[in-house]
Parts: C-alpha cells; structure tokens; sequence
C-alpha cells in the first residue's frame, strides 16, 4: 500500500472514530441528470414521428437543502424541477414548476441503487390520471426510461412510452 492509501485510510478510520464523519447526501446522486442528452423513445416527447431523437438539456445546481433541474426539449424551455430529500433514505420528494410559475402537486423519488421511480399523482381536490416514471441508471451517459400511467390509483398501471436516454460528448 503506497503512502497515499496508507494516510486515506488512517483519516477514514480518525473519522468514524470520532464520529464527525459527514452524513451522506440524499441528493448527490441526482448530479447524474446535469447535461445534454439525445432521447429516442417510443413516442417522442417533442411530438415528432417515431424514431425522432430529441434532445434534452438539463442544467442542474445542487444548492445546501435543495436540487434543481431546468428542462429544455429540442431548445424549448419547459419546466424547473426541484427536489427536496425526503424523511428515509432512498426518498426524495419532486415538484414541477412550468414557465407560467405554476407548480404541480408533489410528487415523490425512490432511488434503489440504479432503479429510480417517480410517481406523481393530482392533488386531493382533483381527479385524474397517476403517472409513474422509472429511470434505469445503466452508467453516468445512459439512462432507460418506462413511463406508465394508472386510472384507478396505482392499482394497475399501463406503458404509455419508454427509450433510452444517452449523454452527448462534451
């Protein structure tokens, strides 16, 4: 073990030794949607034909107790999403804010290793459609996607759309 390795580990032991080490960040791990993707999915977000690759830039900033991602489609602003850690681990909680400032209700994040599912419902006083997303980080510059919907309050759930989402080169 080289001198390096020797005095990395001696700091990790100090650490948990006094107990100082930091918590770990719920929200770190969100880092991985900041940047510029070409998205082919089934049914493309843009609207276009099939086969259509889109191109989504999200630019992200992690600030002290929040997470937040601007969406552009095709060079279309669309939306900010703000995350907020949620009471357990694995837990985030997610809103939606449009151009218009309105925000959708909360909805909520729960990363198990490299499986991500949101799930959004409307508010109590309205009706409506549920809609559950799931992300499957395969690395840094890869992401599937599935998108479901359920009219009957998550008891069963249809596939609306899926693809694949890979990084562009810097």
């Amino acid at each position: 073990m080289d001198i390096m390795h020797s005095l990395l580990l001696l700091f990790a032991l100090i650490q948990d030794a006094s107990g100082s080490h930091p918590a770990s960040d719920p929200l770190a791990p969100l880092i991985v949607y900041d940047g510029t993707w070409s998205v082919q999915a089934e049914h493309p977000w843009s609207g276009g034909a099939p086969g259509t690759v889109d191109q989504l830039v999200s630019h992200c900033q992690h600030f002290t107790q929040y997470f937040a991602c601007e969406q552009t489609v095709n060079g279309n602003v669309l939306a900010l999403i703000v995350y907020t850690a949620g009471g357990t681990n694995g837990n985030i909680h997610t809103r939606f804010i449009g151009l218009d400032g309105q925000a959708g209700g909360r909805g909520d994040l729960t990363m198990d290793r490299d499986h991500w599912t949101y799930l959004a419902k409307p508010t109590i006083t309205l009706k409506g459609n549920w809609s559950r997303v799931e992300n499957f980080i395969l690395d840094h510059d890869h992401i599937r996607f599935e998108e479901y919907e359920s009219s009957d309050e998550g008891k069963s759930w249809t596939k609306k759309n899926f693809g694949t989402e890979v990084r562009n080169a810097h």
